[in-house]
């Protein structure tokens, strides 16, 4: 099966990005499908097989903004929230109580808007399921500038995305199907449904073991406890991301702007982008792209500082597994300068990356 993809005339998209946007794609297919291996399983005929997949690649591809895809989609991270101790105990105690109630309930993900506060599946399902939830599912049904009006004058305002609109229906919901890799499969998928609520900022998926049926009851359960905790936690929570918690530091400076990433817990954090789209000039970010390619392939830490034709510095600190780039606009600082601003930046907003000193 061969998919074609329509490019922007001029349109520079690095092969690192377009293998992981590639990569991306499948992983959403598997997440909602399966393997390979299991769909042909299903189709014994092959033709069916294609069809199948390319009822769902010709949509979701072409809902890909290639053209003005980079770094950014090649990490595909994370976003978190940073909350203190005790709201995150919070929510590990209002976790623990929905799954003590409902015991078919095998995995809980918190988000408050598109931040990431808590997963119980593992580092690469969250990526995929974190992708989706922001990129395909949010953007079609939630409007966070309304939200944040709406929650000022409505008491709650939760609902499900997916699953029932209304409780009229049938005893059996449909409910859709994700499948996951879990430990305790040796490599195997396994098989849940999932049910995702959303109530004012904060989005509660529960992956639910396929084998008990969502029932009316089922959901009715659910959503009295959720529509009664939910929003005590989205009170709590909410003041975890008032201006007055939010730290300030070199992130606020318009001459130096940074992508930061870590392999190990997918977090990712760029100025470098705003809303999703880049805010400098392409050829820098294609000259990181390059940079990345090329420090991916031979592995190892690197620590790096060049200057530009236009006399913008670029500075590249890899160590373990995490990952900094830095680009300064400023044409007159000096070496010692440019040390001083990453080192402000690393120690303020990355103290605890284990970045060596430049």
């Amino acid at each position: 099966m061969i998919l074609t993809v329509a490019f922007s005339p001029g349109t520079h998209v690095s092969n690192l990005t377009l293998m992981s946007i590639l990569k991306m794609s499948y992983n959403i297919f598997t997440l909602f499908y399966g393997s390979f291996t299991r769909m042909m399983n299903c189709y014994s005929n092959v033709q069916l097989f294609k069809e199948k997949l390319a009822r769902f690649f010709t949509p979701y591809i072409s809902t890909l903004n290639l053209s003005n895809s980079d770094l950014l989609d090649h990490y595909s991270g994370v976003k978190f929230l940073p909350i203190d101790t005790n709201s995150y105990l919070c929510c590990q105690r209002f976790i623990n109580s929905l799954q003590h109630r409902h015991p078919q309930v095998l995995y809980t993900t918190i988000l408050f808007k598109d931040s990431l506060i808590h997963s119980g599946v593992n580092k690469e399902d969250t990526k995929v399921l974190y992708h989706y939830l922001v990129n395909i599912l949010f953007p079609t049904h939630l409007d966070f500038s309304d939200l944040e009006v709406i929650s000022k004058t409505l008491q709650t305002v939760g609902r499900y995305l997916n699953g029932p609109k209304n409780f009229d229906e049938d005893d059996s919901i449909k409910a859709s199907r994700l499948y996951l890799h879990t430990d305790s499969t040796n490599g195997q998928l396994t098989e849940v449904f999932l049910l995702v609520y959303h109530s004012l900022n904060v989005t509660v998926c529960l992956m639910i073991d396929a084998t008990s049926p969502c029932t009316k009851k089922f959901y009715k359960s659910v959503d009295s406890f959720l529509m009664t905790n939910v929003n005590v936690l989205d009170t709590l929570l909410s003041r975890q991301v008032r201006p007055s918690n939010i730290s300030s530091g070199p992130v606020e400076s318009s001459c130096l702007r940074y992508l930061f990433y870590n392999y190990d817990n997918l977090a990712c954090r760029s100025t470098l982008h705003s809303q999703g789209k880049l805010v400098i000039p392409p050829d820098f970010m294609k000259l990181i792209c390059d940079i990345a390619q090329s420090f991916e392939k031979e592995g190892g830490d690197m620590d790096m500082m060049l200057k530009t034709l236009t006399d913008y510095w670029i500075i590249v600190k890899k160590c373990r597994s995490r990952v900094l780039f830095c680009l300064i606009t400023n044409k007159n600082i000096n070496i010692i300068g440019i040390t001083d601003e990453v080192r402000k930046l690393t120690q303020t907003m990355f103290s605890k990356a284990l970045f060596i000193d430049v």
